[in-house]
């Protein structure tokens, strides 16, 4: 192993384990990369004498529940090694292991190693970590360096690789899918799991009940029951009174009008008059109904979504949507936004009336980072780095409800 810079010539050591310490490092990784992660392990062992890893094909105990093998085994080491990529992401075992390390890095301090193997989304209550990168040419030393540092000493021992804070005022945290999304027909509304609070929800939202709360308000809003939903009642429906009152307009013709009594014509021109445009209007609302349930259903959405963030606005977490299916979660900073309504007579109220109409459309501008026309906003101060603040998006949708390009409630 190569010698560190300023320990030329002297032998790395491994420290020795204290009491309650079965292993020197407990190993995360997905199953996509094991053949990387036993290799280094290997060559660790083989490097450094007396380094015990706990693998968990190897060392967990057989016939125990999985939960309790990590959580002994992690409690069990010095240090946690995380082997970070997208499909260690995507696994849930290893991110509750990362969850369980960090919680044993809370309580005790116990350093975590995160090591980036291939680039990835590293999920949010991880990104705070500094991390090694696998394509570093002096990587396998600097691992060998923490390896055999003392716990205190790993904390300034290790290069800081990511900036901090992980958090930042306009910063989109989470886009949520309803339950079993792909199999939703398209004119009934999503449901959403309130069972636990997702992973990047959690490091600014700790009380589950507000989150439960605020997604039971969503699930509140009901799918149509009217016929009109399916196609295959709409269009036919839709045809045959257009059909009905073409027909209704050339019934006079075909009886023959010019030779009725007057009053028989009266009658006939007065009912052919009148039930030909209301059979027309019928047939194309029949044909129409999906785009005006729709919009009528987006509308009804966003202000059960802005009931929901006048919840979450206390926690700067707001959330909005676009679609009836998928919600988005941002992270903002409202107090200096708040304090701008408090000026104005009643600025509570106005507060929380802005949050029911505006709220939902402003969380999807942020989460999409795009806002229409903003250049109208400039010259005024703000209280977000990047885009418009809460209170100039509102102070613009007031002046011109269309000169966002969203259409407030």
């Amino acid at each position: 192993m190569d010698p560190g810079p300023g320990d030329e010539g002297a032998a790395l050591a491994i420290s020795p384990l204290r009491s309650g310490e079965k292993f020197h490092l407990f190993v995360s990784y997905s199953s996509v990369d094991a053949v990387w992660t036993r290799g280094l392990i290997g060559r660790l062992e083989a490097d450094l004498p007396g380094l015990r890893v706990c693998l968990h094909e190897r060392d967990f105990t057989p016939g125990r529940n999985v939960l309790e093998n990590m959580a002994e085994c992690i409690q069990q080491s010095q240090k946690v090694l995380l082997v970070l990529s997208q499909d260690f992401v995507r696994s849930r075992w290893c991110l509750l292991e990362a969850d369980l390390s960090l919680f044993g890095y809370c309580l005790e301090r116990k350093p975590v190693i995160p090591v980036l193997l291939r680039p990835c989304q590293v999920p949010l209550h991880l990104s705070h970590l500094t991390y090694l990168e696998a394509t570093d040419s002096r990587f396998y030393r600097k691992l060998g360096q923490l390896l055999c540092h003392a716990s205190h000493r790993l904390e300034c021992a290790l290069p800081a690789r990511r900036p901090a804070p992980a958090l930042y005022s306009g910063k989109a945290l989470l886009s949520l899918s309803c339950i079993n999304r792909d199999s939703l027909p398209s004119w009934k509304v999503g449901s959403f799991s309130t069972l636990v609070i997702p992973d990047p929800l959690k490091e600014v939202l700790e009380d589950p009940e507000v989150y439960r709360h605020a997604l039971g308000i969503l699930n509140g809003v009901r799918s149509p029951r009217s016929c009109l939903r399916y196609v295959g009642c709409r269009v036919p429906l839709g045809i045959f009174l257009i059909v009905l009152s073409l027909m209704a307009f050339v019934l006079p013709v075909v009886l023959g009008l010019q030779r009725s009594p007057p009053a028989e014509r009266f009658y006939l021109v007065s009912a052919t008059g009148f039930f030909c445009p209301l059979l027309i209007v019928l047939g194309v609302n029949a044909l129409c109904w999906f785009r005006r349930f729709s919009r009528e259903k987006m509308r009804e959405l966003a202000l059960r979504v802005g009931e929901a963030n006048v919840l979450l606005a206390p926690h700067s977490l707001l959330m909005g949507c676009d679609t009836m299916n998928k919600l988005y979660f941002v992270y903002v900073l409202l107090e200096d936004c708040r304090q701008v309504f408090l000026r104005a007579p009643d600025g509570e109220a106005l507060f929380r009336e802005a949050l029911l109409r505006f709220s939902s459309s402003y969380t999807c501008c942020v989460a999409h980072a795009h806002f229409p026309a903003w250049e109208d906003a400039q010259g005024t101060p703000g209280h977000l780095e990047l885009g418009l603040c809460f209170c100039q998006f509102v102070s613009l949708q007031l002046k011109t409800p269309q000169g966002l390009g969203v259409n407030p409630v």
